[in-house]
């Protein structure tokens, strides 16, 4: 059975290092850009928040990092261990990370 791994950083300073730490122990995701809620309305009222291409061409990450992992079961406690290592226990870099089960999976990747 495969599970879906929830990874979010806060800070973008060392979110690199981490997931080059999580792509040497050997797990592949999806990462993407985003940022909290607050900052967006808080810091930008009345703004319109759309995607912009720019940030495709930059290849920037900015206020925080999701990542999402599909791995098989028996792995998901090697991937937390690599994520815990790297954040120190989200002392160094705040964030956190969730994991559930998927039902349903289909996919060449």
């Amino acid at each position: 059975m495969k599970r879906e791994l929830t990874l979010v950083l806060k800070s973008t300073q060392r979110a690199y290092e981490t997931l080059q730490e999580i792509k040497n122990a050997g797990f592949n995701g999806t990462v993407i850009s985003t940022e909290s809620l607050r900052h967006a309305v808080d810091y930008y009222p009345g703004e319109q928040h759309f995607f912009n291409l720019r940030y495709l061409e930059k290849r920037e990450m900015l206020e925080s990092v999701l990542c999402v992992f599909v791995v098989e079961d028996d792995k998901v406690d090697t991937l937390k261990d690599v994520i815990r290592k790297c954040t120190n226990n989200f002392e160094d870099i705040k964030g956190f990370m969730y994991s559930r089960s998927i039902e349903d999976y289909e996919g060449s990747i």
